[in-house]
């Protein structure tokens, strides 16, 4: 990669970082006054259905940061790689009972990310672009951040009872 598509592809990832960052942080504190509880929509699940939810936002993390190193090397090869373990194939990982409890809107925003990364891997493949692949990256982190805007996921008691009622 030519040293001036290092410096952008760098800049570029640093300022993703650091609106990832900002957003998640949420707006700057100017006071001193207690926090506001979280206001976050709760994915109340059993204590393994969490973990397998958090495991597969892990996953998530995992792949973007094989792609972000690959992105500089332009390793097109590696990124459709990578971005193929966490495509579509992967979306079934989770258990239909834990999927059913799980709302819509969540529903379409992991699926979102799923849809992404066969995407990246096709068009790394096809393309060879990684200012592309790039901006698919930005994109797709959109949908992140909507996401932990969006939900926390909590384990509880009331997961139980649905899953009863599931089985």
């Amino acid at each position: 990669m030519k040293p001036r598509h290092q410096k952008f592809v760098a800049t570029v990832i640093g300022a993703l970082c650091m609106a990832g960052v900002a957003l998640a942080a949420g707006p700057a504190k100017t006071t001193k006054s207690k926090p506001a509880a979280d206001q976050r929509a709760s994915l109340v699940l059993l204590d393994h259905e969490r973990h397998l939810v958090l495991q597969e936002m892990r996953n998530f993390l995992a792949v973007l940061q094989t792609i972000t190193d690959a992105l500089p090397r332009e390793d097109m090869k590696e990124i459709a790689r990578a971005a193929r373990t966490m495509g579509s194939g992967a979306a079934n990982e989770i258990p239909p009972v834990t999927v059913a409890k799980l709302p819509e809107e969540f529903k379409m925003l992991a699926g979102g990310v799923h849809t992404s990364f066969d995407l990246i891997a096709l068009d790394a493949e096809s393309l060879g672009d990684p200012k592309h692949t790039l901006s698919q990256v930005a994109e797709m982190l959109q949908k992140c951040n909507a996401c932990h805007g969006i939900y926390q996921v909590k384990v509880g008691t009331e997961a139980r009872t649905k899953s009863k009622k599931l089985n």
